[in-house]
């Protein structure tokens, strides 16, 4: 992946085999892919489950090889591949704009990957900044030092009027008495409108430092230490701009308290794609509509928002946690937005992660109780599944914080207190923890 550029055939057939195993199917088995790969390769924070995309991955790999030759100032490689290929490792960036069509299908492969994500056109190069020195190899009117973009595209009349077209930083001016002056030459006198954009271009310019005896250096800007990495480079090619509330709600499903599996499945659920009744009915695994009742209640039809939020056993578990926890509002029914509301209730630090925790146990106890229902025929029973709520809060998050110390006993009788107390106090932290419990 580092060398040559994937065939998109072999990304396809690789991305077909990890689907299958993040989905649960066998060999020459075919499981339903919930969710469209597009979305669940995008980073967590852009609403996705942070699964690698190849064809980017492979891309950003690749490009390691530009940020050596861009930055490597030695190396017998280096000189191989300028003299074969020419202008190659120049200061300048722009023979990296060019698709060279000629030598090694290595080469070709690198000449195309500044253009070959059509969405993060230029990645490459607008990623390469100069930082100045002393301006002997840098290009005053092409190269990109003083801002975005280069000062010929920025002042067309004035380069056209330059006499200098092609000289390097060093030459458009020199040192008088230790400090730098800027020597512009024009191939004729300077019109007024024309001087006051000469103004403009000499006040940009004075804001940058001539650095006598420090040379010009080349940096990758995504980085802290300016040195390329693919990490970095990644993160470009995967970004997305868009700020939706639907992709800022998703990432509040990676909550440090709760396991891994029960984040992936909150994150499945509020995309409406779990293997509930409707869904089911919608593949075509079920076709009789009246198998679409609520497991649990038999009221209505089993949706994401009726079996988590409006199904009696919901509503009423959902009612004695919130009597638990000692707060009365109405809910939502939508399971999306009754999240969002669940997660703004509180705001007090160190009570609000495990605040947003009892939502994600509740949807996970309601989970486990459906499925008993359907596949063994268990009755449920609203006491049960409460009390299984408080255990399994307690559980989860005393496994994932540290420093709890409170007992199953307090955590019942007062949940909010434990998790305020704890954090803000140190008489938990002063006596021993009793001997039924284990520090994690």
């Amino acid at each position: 992946m580092s060398v040559y550029l994937i065939p998109k055939g072999t990304i396809l057939s690789l991305d077909k085999i990890r689907r299958g195993f993040l989905w649960g199917g066998a060999a020459g088995e075919k499981k339903i892919n919930w969710v469209k790969w597009e979305q669940v390769c995008k980073g967590k924070k852009q609403g996705g489950l942070g699964v690698k995309d190849l064809r980017k991955f492979n891309i950003a790999l690749l490009g390691k090889w530009w940020g050596r030759i861009v930055m490597e100032d030695k190396g017998l490689w280096k000189k191989v591949i300028a003299e074969k290929y020419g202008r190659v490792g120049e200061p300048s960036f722009n023979w990296l704009r060019e698709n060279m069509n000629f030598g090694s299908s290595w080469w070709r492969d690198l000449s195309r990957l500044n253009d070959i994500d059509q969405e993060k056109k230029g990645w490459l190069v607008d990623g390469l900044e100069l930082k100045l020195g002393e301006g002997v190899d840098i290009s005053f009117w092409w190269d990109k030092w003083s801002g975005d973009g280069c000062l010929a595209n920025k002042y067309p009349r004035l380069y056209l009027l330059s006499t200098g077209k092609d000289y390097k930083i060093s030459q458009m001016g020199g040192w008088h008495n230790d400090i730098w002056k800027w020597s512009l030459q024009w191939r004729r006198s300077l019109f007024s409108w024309e001087e006051h954009q000469e103004l403009e271009l000499l006040k940009e310019i004075n804001e940058k430092t001539i650095a006598r005896g420090r040379p010009d250096q080349r940096i990758w800007i995504y980085s802290k230490d300016g040195c390329y990495t693919t990490k970095s480079a990644y993160q470009i090619l995967a970004a997305e701009h868009r700020n939706s509330q639907q992709r800022l709600a998703l990432q509040k499903v990676w909550n440090p308290l709760i396991p891994s599996k029960i984040s992936a499945f909150s994150w499945q659920l509020l995309q409406g794609k779990i293997p509930t009744k409707d869904n089911l009915m919608k593949r075509g695994v079920i076709q009789d509509p009246g198998e679409c009742r609520c497991e649990l209640c038999g009221a209505g039809e089993e949706n994401s928002s009726h079996l988590f939020v409006q199904c009696k056993v919901a509503r009423d578990l959902w009612t004695a946690c919130y009597k638990w926890w000692g707060i009365k509002t109405v809910t939502d029914r939508d399971c999306w937005r009754f999240f969002e509301q669940h997660s703004s209730m509180l705001e007090t630090v160190g009570v609000k992660q495990g605040w947003e925790c009892i939502w994600f146990v509740v949807i996970w106890t309601i989970w486990l109780a459906r499925n008993e229902k359907l596949f063994r025929g268990k009755e449920v029973d609203s006491g049960r599944l409460f009390e299984l709520v408080q255990i399994r809060a307690f559980s989860w998050i005393k496994g994932k914080r540290r420093g709890c110390f409170f007992s199953i006993a307090d955590w019942i009788q007062n949940p909010a207190n434990c998790l305020s107390i704890n954090r803000n106090s140190r008489r938990y932290l002063k006596r021993k923890p009793p001997e039924m419990e284990m520090e994690l």
